[in-house]
């Protein structure tokens, strides 16, 4: 008989989870910039409108409410993410140094920083959208994935492993040629009664100051699946290699 997947809640009340909504909500002020651009253009077309001896101040206030904009729309596009993934990263080592039964060390050079997004929350167009943030390491000699997340504790042997598909989706609200997400559907079956294999989509985090693009999550789907797969299936799945999974690895703890 295969041997089931051990995935339970950890009791940490010490301090805000890494996800709450205190926390979350101070990334808002990233969008800073997008107000300060419509408020140069706002005032600066109000001067070339009224104050004639003014026209030129007003017209550079335009030009650079225009240049900050473009920007910021680059940056919102592809960038924005690192900056709160990587206080993700530090609150979630920080939380896992305190917990003597940590199935992942905050420091293990071979983890992966990974997000939990159910489905549920494929929905949410603005805001944080993951569940749950961990460090994931697969253990090719043991055959088993280990994650130490912030609300969840998984002990995965490769038995247990049902499915490791790719899907794609776009918020309801959102571009797909900017915002589609891609993740691991992994599906495994579960130490209790249920009948169904538990599914857990996961995905990789923008931990680095690289174009986050809808190709980039892609991408570093693929390579998390990749890791999974040969762990689940090692005969047809090669064994990954160190510049295979790079985009998962974060820096290490400073």
């Amino acid at each position: 008989m295969a041997q089931r997947a051990i995935i339970e809640s950890i009791e940490d009340n010490e301090g805000l989870r890494v996800l709450a909504s205190g926390r979350v909500r101070r990334f808002y002020l990233l969008m800073l910039p997008a107000l300060f651009a419509f408020l140069l253009c706002g005032f600066g077309g109000w001067i070339v409108s009224s104050e004639e001896e003014l026209v030129a101040f007003g017209v550079a206030l335009i030009i650079a409410g225009v240049l900050l904009g473009l920007t910021y729309l680059v940056f919102d596009s592809f960038f924005i993410g690192v900056l709160p993934a990587r206080c993700y990263l530090k609150w979630l080592r920080e939380r896992i140094d305190r917990r003597p039964d940590a199935v992942v060390a905050s420091d293990n050079p071979h983890a992966f920083f990974v997000q939990h997004i159910p489905r549920k929350n494929w929905k949410v167009s603005v805001g944080e959208n993951a569940c749950d943030v961990g460090l994931l390491v697969i253990d090719y000699s043991r055959r088993v994935l280990f994650f130490e997340g912030d609300d969840e504790r998984w002990v995965v042997p490769a038995e247990s492993i049902r499915s490791f598909k790719l899907h794609s989706f776009t918020p309801p609200n959102g571009v797909d040629a900017l915002n589609r997400q891609t993740v691991v559907l992994l599906k495994v079956e579960v130490d209790d009664d249920e009948e169904e294999p538990l599914e857990t989509p996961l995905a990789g985090h923008p931990i680095y100051w690289r174009p986050w693009s809808p190709g980039t999550r892609e991408d570093t789907a693929k390579r998390l699946r990749g890791a999974i797969a040969h762990l689940a299936d090692p005969d047809r799945w090669p064994r990954p290699s160190a510049d295979d999974v790079w985009p998962l690895v974060p820096p290490p703890p400073r």
